[in-house]
């Protein structure tokens, strides 16, 4: 893991400068089967969004009762890398009693929060109505962007229900992988762990929380989730499971989350690799140790939920 990270930091740049061409909209996914590792994916549009459900063959997708919606990271401006078809295609085969369903969102800069999100909130309506018909129990994960995403669709409908003194279907957990949960940036500790982070910088999150939040402050407790009501997630008794990651600079916002849930009553199981990179968990298909026994693990709490 060391000399994966010593090799990120020298190629950071070319990473971070990676321009975002897409079409507009949610945008159709069409991975190499190589990445599937012998699964297939099953396209759906709810709301004008693609789901990919991941499907391993001879599984028989009417006994599983557990749907997992994955929403994979890339700045908000990227679609799903290799890595995560990877790791959603292991998560498949090691949960039989679950589908996973990756959620193609729509994209900065295209499409940045002030227009996608309440696209993105409409679809999460329909597909928490959608499970509840099918009897299913549904957990939201993401990792770094897509945790951000996760976080705040979640909060931002419960929100919503109980200004209306509405009880709507949702989630019963969230996992959160290396989350985005304020994007002011302006937590100190970030320029403390700066020299340790081999792939971010804070200048790389600020431009990337500014592609996401555009005209909107990015303190608005849509994209940043850690200005919404947290305890509404525990009146609801929606958990929040987190990874986080002592080389990241991500991590002192994602700490002060997982503490803030844990201070309003807010179940969850969280663990802290202190020497780890930003989504280290993705480095698994590579064979990483740390990485291998973080998706174990994430795959163990999943099971539970």
């Amino acid at each position: 893991m060391s000399a994966v990270q010593f090799l990120v930091r020298r190629f950071r740049t070319h990473i971070s400068n990676r321009g975002p061409i897409h079409e507009d909209g949610s945008i159709r996914l069409n991975p190499s089967k190589s990445k599937l590792s012998g699964c297939s994916l099953h396209e759906r549009t709810v709301c004008d969004i693609h789901i990919y459900d991941v499907v391993e063959p001879n599984k028989d997708e009417k006994q599983a009762k557990k749907r997992i919606y994955y929403f994979a990271g890339g700045s908000w401006q990227e679609p799903p890398s290799g890595q995560h078809y990877q790791m959603c295609a292991k998560m498949a085969k090691d949960m039989p009693e679950a589908t996973i369903s990756i959620v193609s969102t729509p994209l900065a800069p295209n499409n940045p929060a002030p227009s996608a999100f309440a696209w993105i909130l409409k679809a999460y309506r329909a597909l928490m109505a959608e499970a509840e018909k099918a009897g299913e129990r549904v957990v939201l994960a993401g990792d770094s962007s897509g945790a951000n995403i996760a976080l705040s669709v979640v909060l931002e409908a419960l929100r919503e229900d109980s200004a209306q003194s509405q009880q709507n279907p949702h989630a019963v957990a969230v996992m959160a992988i290396c989350p985005s949960t304020d994007l002011t940036r302006n937590n100190a500790d970030i320029l403390k762990i700066a020299p340790r982070d081999p792939l971010l910088t804070p200048d790389i999150i600020k431009g990337t929380a500014k592609a996401w939040h555009a005209d909107w402050n990015p303190a608005d407790r849509r994209v940043s989730p850690i200005n919404n009501d947290i305890s509404l997630l525990a009146e609801r008794g929606i958990k929040v499971h987190g990874i986080t990651a002592g080389c990241d600079v991500l991590s002192p916002d994602g700490i002060i989350f997982r503490d803030r849930c844990a201070e309003e009553g807010v179940e969850g199981e969280w663990v802290h690799w202190e020497q780890q990179m930003h989504c280290f968990i993705l480095t698994m298909p590579y064979g990483l140790k740390e990485a291998k026994e973080a998706t174990q693990w994430m795959v163990e709490v999943l099971r539970r939920a």
